[in-house]
């Protein structure tokens, strides 16, 4: 198994792709490929070369500037003796800064992840990660929760997996698209919330 975390991944952003060992691929929980066995193999063993001898946290050149609040790639590879990870700070900003092995290794999951994308077809399941965010003022026009999403707990900021049923309401009454939507709450206060399709492995 193989991946490369989207930078910046938080609660909301998926995995840029993660590729199983049956030959499943999956972009960004949205787009799913199936890759035929040679081809997962071949992968697996140019990840393992590419990460072999890598630290956890990668490290630029010395004399390389610092790119404050620049968001971190992760590259992982499991060639069957556990999960191994590579976290590279601010790749996408100075990519000529590292180990050529792991911009190498960042391009091959990439432009796979491109072609499961647009290749693929639609990845859905009936489990949901739901991302909430509570703001003091919305800064925008806001429209009432819709009835049947379930609340998050009373807090800042919150998140919670769900399935079934409530799954199938929030896919159903808050757009999937990524992005933040500002809902009016029954008592008052604004809450914005994002959801996604939750991995096979999450």
């Amino acid at each position: 198994m193989g991946g490369l975390a989207a930078p910046g991944l938080g609660a909301v952003r998926p995995p840029t792709l993660v590729v199983y060992a049956d030959g499943r691929a999956i972009a960004g929980a949205a787009h799913e490929l199936r890759l035929p066995p040679a081809e997962v193999e071949a992968l697996v063993k140019a990840l393992d070369q590419d990460l072999a001898g890598q630290p956890a946290t990668a490290s630029p050149r010395p004399g390389s500037p610092t790119f404050h609040d620049a968001p971190t790639t992760i590259l992982g590879v499991d060639g069957g003796d556990g999960m191994r990870e590579v976290h590279v700070p601010y790749l996408e900003h100075a990519a000529t800064r590292y180990d050529a092995a792991l911009v190498t290794a960042r391009d091959r999951l990439s432009h796979l992840a491109g072609r499961v994308t647009a290749r693929g077809r639609t990845y859905s399941t009936d489990r949901v990660r739901l991302s909430a965010e509570r703001l003091a003022s919305p800064g925008t026009t806001a429209e009432p929760l819709p009835q049947g999403v379930p609340l998050p707990p009373d807090t800042t900021s919150a998140r919670k997996d769900h399935k079934g049923h409530k799954a199938t309401a929030i896919t159903r009454l808050i757009p999937g698209d990524g992005s933040w939507h500002v809902y009016r709450l029954p008592t008052g206060g604004h809450l914005a919330l994002s959801w996604r399709y939750l991995l096979p492995h999450e």
